[in-house]
């Protein structure tokens, strides 16, 4: 949500995303690494998905677990295909891929779901 500063009217965005990739916080902040979040995982207030503090998100742990095992499943059943190799990341102000990141799904074979 902008802010705007009275003093001198312009807006202010924080984006969490930026934030999810300090390398102060998150060394190789580009780079897939869940190990990131084992133990006690990041600092406080350094990933902040569901917000912090008292007004943190009160489903937090139920969107976690309802996400878990959604991607479970879908790990679990299917290969992706990542349609467009070289798709390019625009930012505006959040980064988004350019052509939407399509995918082709293919179902994993009967043996190896066992």
């Amino acid at each position: 949500m902008p802010l705007l500063d009275e003093a001198t009217g312009y807006k202010l965005y924080w984006s969490t995303n930026s934030t999810h990739r300090d390398p102060a916080y998150f060394p190789e902040p580009e780079k897939f690494d869940p190990r990131r979040f084992e133990g006690n995982g990041p600092a406080p207030y350094t990933f902040v998905p569901f917000g912090g503090g008292p007004r943190m998100c009160p489903g937090k742990e139920y969107a976690r677990l309802e996400i878990l095992v959604f991607m479970h499943n879908l790990v679990k059943r299917f290969k992706f295909e990542k349609l467009i190799q070289d798709e390019k990341i625009v930012v505006n102000p959040l980064p988004i891929p350019d052509k939407g990141l399509p995918v082709r799904l293919h179902p994993h074979k009967a043996s190896a779901m066992s």
